[in-house]
């Protein structure tokens, strides 16, 4: 997988992220969220539960999605999204480790070899599946979202870091 770097904010928000080589990305035209981001809490000691802040960041990636050209599907859609926030620092070894429950029902797989992510306290992770091959095809990491120990809450916030990863998101796989 390809690893990017962007820059910082004024909030010291850092964005990164990774995709599954060889994907096609203009084949995907629509998208739809896991079920978990719609109705529970998120198990997990590392995870910050919060249903109106969950409602935040996804209304967020929902509109990044279409500003990028995704049409939104209830039914059969070509890329599945979720979403993670992490209050507490961790290392993803695996798809498993995202917690619980992370895309709901169905389990998917990443592609290729593993890679370790270590993901600080303050961190959104935001997640691409390709529903037909069941693989994630995309990650992107925004962390420094803490201050004082507390994830930082504010809409405005929120929407930029999405924004940021976004950013990210349109500049590698339109390359």
């Amino acid at each position: 997988m390809v690893c990017c770097i962007a820059g910082a904010f004024a909030q010291d928000i850092l964005v990164r992220s990774t995709e599954a080589p060889d994907t096609d990305f203009s084949e995907f035209k629509t998208f739809n969220f896991a079920d978990q981001v719609d109705n529970e809490l998120n198990a997990g000691i590392f995870f910050l539960n919060d249903l109106v802040f969950k409602g935040q960041v996804r209304e967020a990636i929902r509109n990044e999605m279409l500003g990028v050209g995704y049409e939104f599907s209830d039914n059969d859609a070509d890329l599945v999204v979720n979403f993670r926030v992490f209050d507490k620092p961790t290392t993803l070894k695996s798809a498993e480790d995202y917690g619980p429950g992370y895309w709901g029902s169905v389990s998917y797989t990443t592609v290729g070899e593993i890679t370790n992510y270590d993901v600080d306290a303050g961190t959104l992770m935001i997640s691409l599946v390709d529903r037909e091959s069941g693989k994630i095809v995309w990650h992107g990491f925004a962390s420094g979202l803490i201050e004082d120990d507390k994830f930082i809450k504010e809409e405005g916030t929120v929407i930029q870091a999405v924004n940021m990863i976004f950013d990210d998101y349109s500049e590698n796989v339109n390359e």
